[in-house]
């Protein structure tokens, strides 16, 4: 191994410093993110779902459970369709979760989820009704 220029260390030095004050900025700007809301509403073609999730935040390694309330544009139950959500979480190329939502009553679906790490997660719904299919986003916090 050859030993290192010593007319180098300054520039070595700074790219310490520098990735240092990278990682630092990181963990801040993650870390003062605001959670997202235990509830979120959303509208899509051809109706409307509330999407809840508790405990809130989610617990790591833990069944936390997610609930959507199906409407369609009239404000019937959306009765019948096969949902299904994918926990992504955001940043990181780990694992994502997938789970099956079950119809616990007409338009009111359930299903557990287990988020593997703490932090901010993407959770993508699909829902399939009849020929055509959805997707709808939101984000959760998921803590130890």
């Amino acid at each position: 191994m050859m030993p290192l220029n010593k007319s180098y260390a300054p520039i070595y030095k700074l790219i310490a410093v520098t990735a240092l004050l990278i990682v630092f900025a990181l963990t801040w700007i993650q870390s003062s993110e605001e959670a997202p809301p235990p509830i979120t509403e959303h509208s899509f073609e051809i109706g409307h779902a509330i999407w809840t999730i508790r405990p809130y935040p989610a617990k790591v390694l833990k069944n936390n459970t997610f609930t959507l309330e199906l409407t369609d544009s009239a404000g019937t139950p959306l009765q019948g369709a096969s949902l299904a959500i994918k926990l992504d979480m955001i940043g990181m190329v780990c694992g994502d979760v997938v789970f099956k939502m079950k119809e616990a009553s007409p338009g009111h679906y359930t299903g557990e989820g287990i988020p593997l790490m703490a932090g901010m997660w993407k959770a993508t719904l699909t829902i399939e009704n009849g020929d055509k299919t959805y997707a709808l986003e939101r984000h959760l916090q998921a803590v130890r």
